[in-house]
């Protein structure tokens, strides 16, 4: 019990961590391009993670190799989708877009065990498309660019839940977590350089924010996550990562991003969603420990 209640509130540390780059990630974006700042971030990662992990790199195996390569490209597809959509959406309606993972892990999983998903999931599921009509659709009943980026970024990020859970496991989170990083840092460092230039405005809120994010939000939440998220379920580090969304929405205050009447009201809908069907997971396991 000690060791769950301590992988939760790691857990949470991490959504925290999370929350907070949404706003300064939308702040920097005005000084960096996406790829630029995505391989900066990535890169300057994996230096500062390569001398606490070489030790290690003798007894790396297969396992945590391809963990990291897995994870690194389900993580890349996420960062880079939903970086290049904060240029066109807000860091609030970003993070609450990108909450709703945890309905992708928890449908992935049905799929995964071959079960056709009931009435909550599909109920969970409504839920959330109404909630994102009323934080993504405008005037004109269209899905801003950014908005649908972020959808699937969302579901990249699923992805990254489910492989840390199939990886981690006996893995050496440190070298795996350098792997990751250093796959997304490599990947985005082509775009950067052909589409950008590898282009980016050297002041103290760019290098300040890229060195917090690489160190914070980058190295020790993917270190972090690796370790503490195998002592709990998937759904459950799912509804954790929930309060992603809420911190991100808390501290994009700091930069005078307002959530509207309407996008709370979607907000709501979608967090309905989310602990819906995340519920179901809950009951189902209770039940199957009365039937034992």
């Amino acid at each position: 019990m000690r060791q769950k209640l301590k992988a939760d509130l790691a857990l949470v540390s991490v959504a925290l961590l999370w929350g907070v780059s949404y706003p300064i990630t939308s702040v920097v974006l005005n000084h960096v391009g996406p790829y630029s700042y995505l391989a900066i971030r990535y890169l300057l990662a994996a230096i500062i993670l390569f001398p606490i992990a070489f030790k290690n790199l003798k007894n790396i195996d297969s396992n945590t190799l391809k963990g990291g390569i897995f994870i690194g490209l389900s993580l890349f597809l996420g960062c880079v989708l939903q970086t290049v959509g904060l240029l066109y959406t807000t860091p609030s309606k970003s993070g609450f877009l990108t909450g709703i993972n945890v309905v992708f892990v928890a449908i992935f999983v049905a799929v995964s065990h071959k079960k056709i998903p009931d009435f909550k999931s599909n109920l969970a599921v409504i839920l959330s498309i109404i909630g994102l009509a009323f934080i993504s659709l405008d005037g004109s009943m269209r899905m801003n660019i950014g908005d649908v980026l972020t959808i699937f970024c969302a579901i990249a990020f699923a992805a990254q839940i489910l492989l840390v859970d199939k990886y981690s496991r006996g893995a050496d989170v440190i070298l795996m977590s350098l792997i990751q990083v250093l796959v997304v840092g490599i990947f985005s460092l082509p775009p950067a350089i052909m589409l950008e230039g590898l282009a980016i405005s050297i002041n103290r809120v760019t290098v300040a924010s890229i060195i917090f994010t690489a160190i914070f939000c980058t190295g020790i939440a993917y270190i972090v996550q690796n370790k503490m998220q195998p002592y709990t379920k998937p759904t459950h580090a799912a509804i954790i990562f929930l309060s992603e969304p809420v911190f991100s929405a808390i501290f994009s205050t700091f930069i005078g991003d307002r959530l509207t009447g309407k996008t709370l009201i979607g907000c709501i809908f979608i967090m309905l969603g989310m602990i819906v069907v995340n519920l179901k997971f809950k009951i189902n396991r209770q039940q199957e420990s009365s039937d034992e």
